[in-house]
């Protein structure tokens, strides 16, 4: 079974095309490759590339309102005045809050760079 199949079987039907969960695969695919500084993904991540790709898709679903993403870009005490603004793009920010969930799994895996 491969990591498409997987996910495949677990998205519910019709909710994706099989290009836009082939795009999430890939996408988690390359943080996979840049976290471990691989050019392979192992067999043995089938499962944690998996999870990690429906862990993406749930994450943008549920985080189609912006204003999630909101940073404070400046603060000012003197009769209280926030600034918002998105330091990354939503998609960018749940990426990065899912491989911190997997880097335990992960670090198995990395090799050093030289």
């Amino acid at each position: 079974m491969i990591v498409f199949d997987i996910v495949k079987s677990k998205v519910q039907p019709d909710t994706f095309t099989d290009d836009e969960l082939l795009l999430k695969i890939e996408e988690v695919a390359q943080t996979i490759k840049t976290y471990c500084n691989r050019s392979d993904i192992p067999d043995d991540l089938k499962f944690v590339h998996a999870n990690m790709t429906l862990n993406l898709i749930s994450d943008e679903i549920k985080s189609m309102n912006p204003s999630d993403f909101a940073v404070a870009k400046s603060v000012k005490e003197g009769d209280v005045a926030v600034e918002f603004g998105t330091s990354t793009t939503p998609s960018e920010q749940a990426t990065l809050r899912i491989l911190t969930n997997y880097t335990s799994q992960l670090n198995k895996f990395r090799k050093l760079r030289w």
